[in-house]
C-alpha cells in the first residue's frame, strides 16, 4: 500500500512539474548609444586681407603670360582699405600687434582656376605646394617678417620652414601653358588655429578669410 501512496505521489509531482509554465524573464532595453556632435563655433577674432601696395585687392587685373609672376600679395591682420604703407615687414608686425594672444593661429591659402571643363585647386598649410598647380601656377610663399631689412631673400622651402615662419606673403607665377588657364584665378587667405576650422572635405569653414579674383586682361 505504501508503494502505491509513493508511485501516486511521484506521478502527482511529475505531472505537476510538466504542466507548470515557465516565467519568462524578458532583460531590459537598452536605448542604442549616441555620440554628441559637438557644432563648431568659430571664436577667432581676427581680420584678415591681401594687399597690394598697401591697399585691400579684392578683385586684380594682370596679364596671363608664360614665364611671368602673375600677381605677388601682402598679407595683413586687417581689412583696411589703404594701410598707407608697402613695407611689408612694418604692415604685418603693425597690425599683428592690434591683437592679444594669436600666436597659436597660423596662415593659410586657396587658390584654384579652371582648365577647359577641369576644375584645379588647392589648400596651402605649408610651403611645399611650390608645384602642386603646375604645369599652370606655381606658388611662392614668403616670411617677410623674419628677415634682416634690405637684405635680399628668397620664398620659404621645406627645409627652412618651422613653427615660427609667417606666410606674410604669396606669389603666383605663371609657368606655362597660360592658354589653357579658362577662368579666373582666385586666392583666398585665412588663418586658423586647428585642424577643426576645416571640415570633413578638407576646406576651411571659419570666419577669418579674404578672397581676391585675378583677372587675365
Amino acid at each position: 500500500m505504501k508503494k502505491y501512496l509513493v508511485l501516486l505521489i511521484l506521478l502527482f509531482i511529475i505531472t505537476g512539474c510538466a504542466n507548470e509554465e515557465k516565467e519568462v524573464v524578458e532583460e531590459p532595453k537598452t536605448e542604442p548609444t549616441t555620440i554628441p556632435v559637438l557644432a563648431y563655433t568659430d571664436d577667432n577674432p581676427i581680420k584678415v586681407g591681401l594687399y597690394i601696395k598697401g591697399k585691400l585687392i579684392s578683385e586684380y587685373t594682370t596679364s596671363y603670360a608664360n614665364d611671368k609672376d602673375i600677381v605677388s600679395m601682402d598679407v595683413y591682420f586687417t581689412d583696411e582699405n589703404d594701410v598707407g604703407s608697402s613695407n611689408t615687414k612694418y604692415n604685418f608686425k603693425k597690425y599683428y600687434n592690434n591683437y592679444e594672444d594669436i600666436d597659436k593661429y597660423k596662415i593659410g591659402f586657396y587658390v584654384s582656376f579652371e582648365t577647359g571643363d577641369k576644375h584645379n585647386e588647392k589648400v596651402i598649410l605649408n610651403p611645399d605646394v611650390e608645384f602642386a598647380l603646375a604645369p599652370w601656377i606655381y606658388i611662392y610663399l614668403y616670411d617677410d617678417v623674419h628677415q634682416t631689412d634690405g637684405a635680399w631673400y628668397s620664398h620659404v622651402t621645406k627645409d627652412d620652414y618651422n613653427d615660427d615662419t609667417i606666410f606674410s606673403s604669396i606669389k603666383l607665377y605663371m609657368a606655362e601653358k597660360c592658354d589653357e588657364v579658362t577662368s579666373d584665378i582666385t586666392v583666398s587667405v585665412f588663418t586658423y588655429d586647428d585642424m577643426d576650422d576645416f571640415d570633413s572635405d578638407g576646406y576651411y569653414r571659419g570666419n577669418s578669410i579674404h578672397t581676391a579674383i585675378i583677372k587675365n586682361g
